[in-house]
């Protein structure tokens, strides 16, 4: 997958649903779910079990229709083994050099983290055209407005703390899209099989940051 396609996806859902920790047989239900109601970007973390075959089982059944990414990578090697398992993107909690090189050595589209103006500069000139800004509950909407004067060409996502009470005020600060893990991919209702309701629910994430978008 071209990084300019993954990053298209990207945009056009909004947002990046963020698995964390779910049990493998319900991977793939999760994403078809969130698919339906207009999530066509999945990110299961690296400290979820047995993530590598998760990715796989993903690529395998929504391949095609939504885009799979790797989050929570801290070094080089995850990075690699989520590549080889087939993962379209890759997303690290923090900023690390080594693990850009790792992921942009094969052309795949990394998105590291940053907080700081300075850490902005550097990721854009390793190449990275995509920005994690994390945590973004606690630093909040203003802080994208304040980053994009300065960096007004910076293609923010916050991470960390975003629901639908704050969602439409991360995009109308220009975030190019937002993930959201536990807010959205409740494991409550995955637990019980409640996949009308988990799609619901991703109307309702879509619409929220299309309407501040727009706004």
């Amino acid at each position: 997958m071209l990084k300019h396609e993954v990053t298209a996806a990207i945009r056009e859902s909004g947002i990046i649903a963020i698995a964390r920790g779910l049990a493998p047989a319900d991977v793939v239900p999760a994403a078809e779910a969130l698919l339906a109601g207009g999530v066509r970007v999945f990110e299961i973390t690296c400290n979820s079990p047995s993530v590598y075959d998760g990715i796989r089982a993903l690529k395998a059944a929504l391949g095609d229709r939504m885009r799979i990414g790797a989050g929570t990578v801290v070094n080089p090697v995850s990075a690699t083994l989520a590549l080889d398992a087939g993962a379209d993107f890759v997303l690290a909690p923090n900023f690390e050099p080594e693990v850009i090189a790792a992921v942009h050595e094969r052309q795949r589209l990394m998105i590291p983290s940053v907080t700081t103006p300075t850490e902005v500069v550097k990721a854009h000139r390793l190449g990275c055209d995509l920005l994690k800004l994390f945590p973004a509950g606690s630093l909040g909407p203003g802080y994208i407005k304040d980053l994009r004067g300065p960096f007004g060409e910076a293609a923010l996502i916050p991470v960390g703390g975003v629901g639908l009470d704050n969602l439409e005020a991360f995009a109308k600060a220009g975030a190019f899209a937002a993930g959201v893990g536990s807010n959205l991919v409740r494991r409550d209702l995955i637990a019980a099989g409640r996949w009308a309701e988990l799609t619901e629910e991703a109307r309702r994430f879509v619409a929220a940051f299309a309407a501040g978008r727009a706004a």
